[in-house]
This record gives structure tokens, C-alpha cells and sequence, in this order.
């Protein structure tokens, strides 16, 4: 079965930055699961914009991907694979997201990324649009402090899955065991029917 797995940067991440190479070698040399992988190489990611990468991940992933399909954010690649799924047609359904490092806020927000924090997105729709929702924080992570609050927030807002790794911070590291063990814990076997 394909089921393809398409990975989201953060704020000024691209392909080659952070995890993301090596994530990329990891599954492919799991065999486990995941059909392929892709890290999009979003537009102007140091001034990401809600419609350049929802528009971005659309041109991607497809109007309407397939229903094995997993998506991955990092940081504001998150908010983008959110307000991505809330673009989906009523009834259509991908298998699921990881989001790492997710946010609702950030302790100190800069200028340019107040509109991923004030814009609504249609919980109701996302919420629709995946069988499964997992989201891997950090204990100390600098942009979010209270990962209480953000773990809840998550809880109740998705009925999301949340996975806590220990002093991980943002997840920049070019290896993130985290990321890779929890990806293929969650998403590396076939995708389960929906009840």
C-alpha cells in the first residue's frame, strides 16, 4: 500500500536543516510502514505565511491526498499541517499527523508570527480530517516553557496523543531519536480502519 509521509520545517527549516536528512535516510532504511517521504521545501520559510505554506503543502500533498497519507509538522509547520487539514473536503480523511515541537502560543511572539497565533483555525474540520493525532513536545522547550499547559492544550483541542521527551528543547538536533522512534511507534505499521 502506498502511504507516504510528507514533513513540514519550522520557521527558516529546510530540507537539509535540522533532522530532516536523516529522518528521511532512517525510514527509508526501515522499511517500515511508510511508502516514502518527502520534506518540502516550503516558500520564503523565514517569513512563512499561512497562505504561502497551506498553499505550499495543497500543491504537495494534493487537494485531496490519499487516505494513507501521514503528515509531519515541526514547530510552525504544525500550524501549517492544521490549517491545511481544515482545507479538506467534508468526508475526507489521511491517516493522521505527527506534530513535533507543536504550539497553540509562544512565550514571546515576534511580529511576523502573531498571525499564526491570532488566526482561528476550524478545529471541528481538522479534527475530521485524521484518524490520529500525535504530538511530541519537550520538557524545556524555549519557546513554550509551559509544556504542561501546551500538553493539555493539545489534549483537549485534537483529543491528541501527547509523547513528552525529556530535554529535547525544539528538536534542532541533526538526529532526533525521538522523532524517528516516535513516528514509526505510531505510524510505522499499516494504517488502522476508521470506526
Amino acid at each position: 500500500m502506498d502511504r507516504p509521509l510528507f514533513i513540514v520545517p519550522r520557521w527558516a527549516g529546510r530540507p537539509d536543516t535540522d533532522f530532516y536528512s536523516w529522518l528521511e535516510a532512517q525510514i527509508r532504511e526501515a522499511r517500515q510502514g511508510l511508502s516514502s517521504v518527502r520534506t518540502l521545501d516550503m516558500p520564503h520559510p523565514a517569513q512563512p505565511t499561512i497562505e504561502a505554506w497551506v498553499g505550499a503543502l495543497a500543491t504537495a500533498v494534493g487537494p485531496t491526498p490519499a487516505p494513507s497519507t501521514v503528515l509531519m509538522g515541526h514547530s510552525v509547520g504544525c500550524q501549517a499541517v492544521l490549517r491545511y487539514l481544515a482545507t479538506l473536503p467534508p468526508g475526507h480523511v489521511i491517516d493522521g499527523a505527527l506534530l513535533v515541537a507543536a504550539w497553540w502560543d509562544v512565550d514571546k511572539p515576534w511580529e511576523s508570527i502573531v498571525p499564526w497565533i491570532e488566526t482561528p483555525v476550524d478545529l471541528a474540520r481538522v479534527r475530521a480530517a485524521a484518524r490520529r493525532f500525535v504530538v511530541l513536545l519537550s520538557d524545556n522547550d524555549p519557546f513554550t516553557a509551559d509544556h504542561a499547559r501546551n500538553r493539555r492544550l493539545w489534549e483537549e483541542r485534537l483529543g491528541a496523543e501527547v509523547v513528552l521527551a525529556p530535554g529535547a528543547r525544539h528538536f534542532n538536533n541533526p538526529r532526533e531519536p525521538a522523532v524517528l522512534e516516535t513516528l514509526l511507534s505510531r505510524f510505522g505499521s499499516p494504517a488502522p480502519s476508521r470506526s
